[in-house]
């Protein structure tokens, strides 16, 4: 496809959490989370202007989800 509507990532990380974000063309993102077997909810995500603003709000729905496991594995880096 040379012209996608959308695109989707799936982050999967201790201890059973996942955070799936899909992006689509329109500046908005459908977000869900999964924090053990029993916690899921979804985040707000509109107005996404540019792939750099995506950037940062991936990086606090991940920080959101995975706390401070995200800035302990960045250390590690």
């Amino acid at each position: 496809m040379n012209d996608p509507d959308s695109v989707g990532v799936l982050i999967s990380g201790p201890p059973e959490a996942e955070l799936s974000v899909v992006l689509f063309r329109g500046g908005w993102a459908d977000v869900d989370y999964l924090v053990g077997m029993d916690d899921p909810g979804a985040l707000p995500a509109s107005g996404i202007a540019s792939a750099r603003e995506f950037g940062i709000q991936l990086d606090s729905w991940v920080a959101h989800v995975f706390g401070q496991l995200a800035c302990s594995s960045e250390s590690n880096l």
